[in-house]
Formats: structure tokens, C-alpha cells, sequence
């Protein structure tokens, strides 16, 4: 399943056993935390962590297959990595399954996160195969679309009691970058404060992840300004190719939103393209540099990042000059 179904699920039912895995560690971790609590919400339970190195194929049958002395049931909590599956060990999970279901009393979450294998996509598959039914399920979770993350910011600022409205969530949000575990680390920052968070609060007391300077390099290739002293400064900030192409996909993906509604209605607004209202600064720009563009630009463009993603993946990093005077020569 994935997350929508498991949010479903999760609001009328607490699953034995759970399978979290997929592209966004921060989604598996976030989970597999709100599951545990669920278990442990109205119920006498022993907790037994294995992370990475601690796995122990052994310790965690013994702890299925025994009786609690002193609770009513027992969880096992398990956090692995792609590296930690060898030959043959995906098939402890069904070891843990068969006894699990001869002992419905306890639980079972195990976090699978991929550490750069390439066998993750077909460890992940066989394994996700054993927890297939309510009782044990598998989610897979992707990087949320910005919606998403908002709902979970949103979440997390009333976990901690912090008063912020949604437009400085996504400030927030931007300014890390889109990394939504570090955006949730940053919200703890606020819990001192009995008043409503503001924008000069986060520029406070949050340092950024240069999203804003790639946004302001986007700005300046639609402008047709000289955007060199901006690269010299992510430069001198060692950021990689990848993180450029991430938040430029971002940048024209969200242009390319807008350029469809106007196209399709003859109106805009950004809480419907988006899902969310931007700050009206925000929002006539990307209007503005949305129109600006033609269907087959933007065809352009996402060919280029994703031919720049594909020579970045195999190691060859420090290539955006070219790739920029490409998608410059685009617009123009």
C-alpha cells in the first residue's frame, strides 16, 4: 500500500505487523514512530529495538515465540539498511511472520532503508511480499509532494505546541530545501515561544539550504540577468549538481502547474494549482514567469535536467555550467 491507504488504515486499525520502505527515509522513520505509538498508546507492551547492526535473527524469535513475563504483549522494532540483507535473509521476515501468527498477541514494525544497494528495489519486493494482507501490510513511501509535507509540518508544529500559519510552514519548508526531516528538527527550535511564529523568526534561527539562492538563479535565467555572482556563491558553499537540479525541477514543475491552469481556465490561483495559498509576491511571479514560457520550452527544459541528473548520477558532478547556458538558450 502506500501512504494514503495506510493513513486510512491506521485512523480504525493497528496492523501486527508492518513493512515501511521506499525513497523517503524520513517518511519510514516518521511511520514507523507513529505506529509504535498507536501500539503503545492503551497497552501494557514490552518494546524490543533492533537498529542496523543489532539485528539478531535469533533474539527476535525468542522473543515471539515466549510469553511476556511482566507485559501483555511484546514489539519488536526493527531498523535495517539494503546493506544488512545478505544472501538468503530476506527470508527471516517469514520466519517472523509464521511464528507472529501463532502469537497474534505481539507486534512487529521493521524499517527498510536503502543505503545504496542495488538490490534494495528486489530485496524490498520479496520481503514486502510476506506482509500482504491487514494484519501484516507493507507500505512503500515516496518523497511527499508538497501538499503532504505541509500536512505533516502542520502535524508535527501541534505535536510541539507551535503556533505557525501555513504560509511560514512553506517558507520553512523552501528554505530547507524541501527536507522535510530537517524542517521538523528546525519547528522544535519554536517550542520556547507563547506566540505565533513569524518569517523574521525563522531567519532568525533556521539556516537555509540555499533553495532561495537556486530560486533567485532560476529568477535571474527567466529575467535574463547576469547569474554568475550567483553561482560563484553556491559554489563557495560546495553544493552539489544534484541539489541544483533538484530544486530547479521544483522551480519550473511549479511554473509548468501554473502554466496549464491559466491555459485550461483563463484564471489562476495558487491554492488551487498548488493545494495551498503563496504569499501574492510569490504568486504573481510564478505567473508571471509561467506565461513567459511555451508548452515546448518547458519540454526543453525538463529534458535538459533530467539528462543533467542522468550524467550527475554517474559521478560526472560539476557540469551546470553548460546545463544552465542550455536552459538559458531555451528561454530565450
Amino acid at each position: 500500500m502506500y501512504k494514503k491507504d495506510l493513513d486510512n488504515l491506521l485512523k480504525s486499525y493497528i496492523p501486527k505487523a508492518s513493512f515501511l520502505y521506499g525513497e523517503c527515509d524520513f517518511l519510514i522513520d516518521y511511520y514507523g514512530k507513529k505506529i509504535k505509538n498507536l501500539i503503545l498508546k492503551d497497552n501494557n507492551i514490552d518494546v524490543f529495538s533492533f537498529y542496523f547492526d543489532e539485528y539478531n535473527k535469533s533474539a527476535i524469535i525468542d522473543i515471539f515465540s515466549q510469553q511476556s513475563l511482566f507485559a501483555s504483549a511484546s514489539l519488536v522494532y526493527v531498523k535495517l539498511d539494503s546493506t544488512k540483507i545478505k544472501k538468503g535473509k530476506d527470508g527471516d521476515f517469514k520466519e517472523f511472520i509464521n511464528i507472529l501468527k501463532n502469537n497474534p498477541q505481539n507486534y512487529f514494525i521493521a524499517e527498510f532503508y536503502n543505503n545504496g544497494s542495488q538490490n534494495y528495489s528486489k530485496d524490498s519486493k520479496t520481503i514486502s511480499a510476506y506482509f500482504n494482507n491487514n494484519d501484516f501490510i507493507n507500505a512503500r513511501f515516496f518523497k511527499p509532494n508538497i501538499k503532504e509535507a505541509l500536512e505533516i509540518l502542520q502535524d508535527s508544529a501541534k505535536t510541539y505546541k507551535i503556533n505557525i500559519n501555513q504560509t511560514n510552514l512553506i517558507y520553512l519548508y523552501e528554505l530547507q530545501n524541501h527536507e522535510l526531516g530537517i524542517c521538523v528538527n528546525e519547528l522544535q527550535k519554536f517550542v520556547v515561544f507563547d506566540r505565533e511564529i513569524t518569517k523574521a523568526d525563522i531567519d532568525t534561527l533556521c539556516y537555509g539550504l540555499f533553495t532561495n539562492t537556486i530560486d533567485e538563479l532560476c529568477d535571474a535565467i527567466l529575467a535574463r540577468r547576469d547569474y554568475i555572482k550567483i553561482l560563484i556563491k553556491l559554489e563557495e558553499h560546495g553544493i552539489s549538481d544534484m541539489d541544483i537540479i533538484n530544486t530547479m525541477y521544483g522551480y519550473f514543475y511549479r511554473l509548468f502547474l501554473f502554466f496549464s491552469y491559466i491555459k485550461t481556465s483563463g484564471k489562476y490561483s495558487s491554492k488551487d494549482v498548488l493545494g495551498y495559498a503563496l504569499p501574492k509576491n510569490l504568486e504573481d511571479k510564478y505567473v508571471q514567469f509561467a506565461t513567459r514560457l511555451k508548452e515546448s520550452q518547458y519540454l526543453e527544459i525538463f529534458k535538459t535536467l533530467n539528462n543533467w541528473r542522468l550524467f550527475s548520477i554517474t559521478g560526472k558532478e560539476k557540469n551546470y555550467l553548460p546545463n544552465l547556458i542550455k536552459i538559458q538558450a531555451i528561454i530565450k
